[in-house]
């Protein structure tokens, strides 16, 4: 049935020059009158498109002349407007739904398409919806934002089943992962195998690996920018999920309408009942709690505060002969406040609040004797961003951003017979004071240029020294066709504050540590070279990009290091060179009844440590060659889907023991055998591959309640993934390498469910 569809459009004239392309603004809402986030805006013979931001606002800097738009909207029906643009052009659209049953609809949020960068100056940054994150199959069938990213070009990962990130040849502590604006730094559950973030509640997911916007800084590597859910709601709403691991919930509730939402989400895991199914005993479990609160006051304004805590809990107690006690605690928290206030029709501000904390503790009884391990960072900062959308041709953007971290890196307490072989001590307290100012100009010329130029001055004061470093930022983009673009950027980025870990995983005890005066910020040199595709007929994007990055003072250690329980590691810590360049490819398909995408990068990464290795460079630990993805997901019909992921990736580096040889031992009774190990990372793990199979049936609509199974494999032809190295004895004297792997066949199942 076709509804009435009201359009109010109003032109504004400001004092400017005719001769600068004007900017086509405007709002979009439903016939209710709510914003309408995620609506794509088109201009059909201008090349150009946007996606309208969590206001339902939207901005268009178009040549003069004729304009035609075009408002498509999951649910709603298209809207096309023309019109002759000649000045700066003000445009409020409401939009009504092409049917009555509005429950059938899919929600606004999970529109977030990959090709509506085409029409962006940046490269190397990467979408995902919610709605993509959860239809595919994963370890244990709970939907995880981390193993997703991990199908991305750019990214490689760690041990299989872990949330690390190895971005274009990055190490993991070179992500900065935003939750709201808050730095998250633990993002796994179960000793990594499950992702921190609660899939209910996101609402889209950035990954920027390259051509950073001046605003963001604080990592080498990348920026993994995490949204949760911000639309408005209309009345009281509940959804959740019931798998093999985890339970979550969610619930959402309007208190004013249109004015005071609030969203409360809650995961907890009972893996402990599991493994005590199988008769055995596993006392962990880990719970997530979410929760945001939505204010619009009026329609220049608008706030939320967001709060997150996380907490992974190990209690292990056994008292039968002997007092054996084994507590470990992760634990996460974040809180944000956000303020998007406009000034005037192109000026707005954006100010954003925030602290977070991680901390773990460990605490072992056997007997008498007692260890206690803890170590934590505690962040609190704030960024203030002010954006002007058209200056004549060009938009203006730049603020300020501060963070003070306190660092306890490690604090260890021991008594009874332990104290002897391990005495208590400390690392002193460090604290530093992250600040930057950054100002962006993002432009066009001659229809076919665009340009971005930013600048992002950043600095960190520690004791008896301040830091300081310069990080220009640039993008330039040519459209060679309405559906081809070429584009090319540089980034400098800066760190001021690594992860420490002589493990070649990344363990959620590895300690964060800030630079001091002996230990500089890590820098990095990053330039891209992308193309870019679209067939809007077909909802096709295609990229291809190659990159090469330049990384200096990346930490390291002396070999030999023991960094287990040590809190003298600053005297063992080496800085270095770092190398990395690749070719990525992905093909993303997300329209019609088969959505997806295939992905490929061909990289190398290699370190260089002037007391590693006789100072030679080699490769580095997590330097995958070939790393590939094809994820396929088809609506088979109304209610029934099918989801399948393919994965290759090229196994990880170590170094193999080749020999050994004997000498005396100290008390000259008997010899030791020494080991011989060969050049560092010159030998890899094996090549793995692994397929993963899921189908969703949707259920019928019962008033408001709707369910939804979710069944398939992990790893169909049960291919396990190498982890690492074993030796083993021949009997003859000579040795054997094996590569045990980890994760065969494991089916899952879930039932999802909404009631709104």
């Amino acid at each position: 049935m076709w509804c009435r569809v009201s359009i109010l459009l109003v032109l504004s004239w400001w004092a400017t020059c005719s001769v600068a392309q004007p900017t086509v603004q405007g709002r979009v809402f439903d016939g209710q009158g709510k914003p309408l986030p995620g609506t794509n805006v088109q201009a059909v013979n201008r090349q150009k498109s946007t996606a309208t931001g969590v206001e339902g606002d939207f901005r268009l800097v178009l040549p003069h002349g004729s304009v035609t738009l075009v408002l498509s909207h999951t649910g709603f029906q298209k809207l096309s407007l023309k019109f002759t643009l000649t000045r700066d052009t003000l445009i409020t659209v409401f939009m009504e739904s092409l049917t009555e049953q509005l429950d059938e609809v899919v929600v606004s949020a999970d529109r977030l398409l990959q090709s509506d960068q085409f029409s962006e100056t940046r490269a190397s940054t990467y979408t995902l919806s919610g709605k993509e994150i959860s239809s595919i199959p994963v370890l244990g069938g709970e939907a995880d934002l981390i193993k997703t990213i991990q199908l991305l070009p750019g990214v490689s990962k760690g041990v299989e089943g872990t949330s690390d990130l190895f971005v274009r040849g990055g190490a993991a502590d070179q992500n900065l992962v935003l939750l709201d604006g808050a730095p998250v730094y633990n993002t796994g559950h179960l000793f990594g195998f499950l992702s921190v973030f609660n899939p209910d509640i996101l609402e889209g997911v950035e990954a920027m690996n390259g051509a950073f916007p001046a605003s963001y800084g604080g990592r080498l590597s990348s920026i993994l920018n995490v949204r949760s859910q911000s639309r408005p709601v209309d009345r009281f709403r509940m959804n959740g999920n019931v798998g093999l691991l985890a339970s979550r919930l969610m619930v959402a509730q309007p208190v004013i309408k249109n004015k005071l939402d609030v969203w409360v989400a809650g995961r907890r895991t009972y893996i402990d009942q599991v493994v005590r199914v199988v008769g055995e005993s596993l006392p962990y479990f880990f719970y997530d709690l979410n929760a945001k609160v939505s204010y619009r006051p009026s329609a220049r304004d608008y706030l939320e505060f967001t709060y997150y805590s996380g907490q992974d809990v190990l209690d292990f107690q056994r008292s039968e002969r002997r007092n054996i006690n084994s507590d470990f605690i992760i634990g996460n928290r974040t809180q944000t406040l956000f303020w998007r206030k406009s000034l005037r029709r192109n000026l707005h501000s954006e100010l954003n609040l925030f602290g977070t904390k991680f901390n773990y503790t460990i605490e072992n009884t056997f007997e008498d004797s007692r260890l206690f391990v803890n170590s934590s960072i505690q962040d609190w900062g704030g960024k203030w961003k002010m954006q002007w959308d058209s200056l004549g041709s060009v938009s203006l953007s730049g603020g300020l951003e501060s963070v003070h971290h306190r660092v306890s890196p490690n604090v260890i307490n021991t008594s009874g017979e332990i104290s002897e072989l391990l005495q208590s001590s400390a690392t002193r307290p460090q604290t530093s004071l992250e600040t930057s100012a950054f100002v962006q100009a993002d432009g066009a010329w001659q229809n076919r240029w665009t340009w971005s130029v930013g600048f992002r001055l950043s600095s960190a004061w520690v004791t008896n020294k301040l830091y300081t470093e310069p990080e220009p930022r640039v993008a330039l983009r040519y459209q060679i066709s309405e559906r081809s673009a070429v584009k090319v950027s540089y980034s400098r980025m800066a760190q001021y504050l690594h992860r420490v870990s002589s493990a070649a995983v990344a363990f959620p005890t590895d300690i964060w540590y800030p630079v001091t005066n002996r230990v500089s910020p890590q820098t990095a040199n990053q330039g891209t070279l992308a193309w870019q595709h679209v067939i809007p007929a077909r909802g096709l994007f295609v990229s291809l990009e190659a990159y090469y990055k330049d990384m200096n003072q990346l930490i390291g250690y002396r070999e030999g290091t023991n960094l287990f329980l040590n809190t003298e590691f600053e005297d063992q810590l080496i800085q270095g060179r770092g190398r990395a360049y690749g070719l990525e490819f992905l093909l993303k398909k997300e329209s019609g009844k088969l959505t997806g995408w295939i992905s490929y990068t061909l990289s190398k990464s290699t370190r260089q440590f002037d007391e590693i290795n006789q100072g030679t460079s080699f490769l580095a630990r997590y330097d995958r060659r070939h790393n590939g993805a094809v994820v396929a997901n088809y609506q088979l019909t109304g209610r029934w889907s099918l989801s399948a992921v393919f994965e290759f990736i090229s196994g990880s580096r170590f170094t193999p023991v080749i020999g050994q040889y004997a000498l005396p031992s100290p008390t000259l009774i008997g010899v030791d055998l020494v080991p011989v190990f060969a050049p560092i990372n010159s030998v890899k793990l094996a090549d793995t591959h692994r397929l993963d199979l899921g189908v969703k049936l949707r259920g019928r609509q019962r008033k408001r309640w709707q369910g939804e199974w979710f069944a398939g494999v992990y790893n169909v032809y049960n291919r396990a993934a190498p982890i690492g190295i074993s030796i083993e004895p021949n009997g003859d004297g000579s040795f054997r390498y094996q590569q045990p792997g980890l994760f065969g066949l494991l089916p899952f199942i879930s039932y999802g469910f909404k009631f709104q």
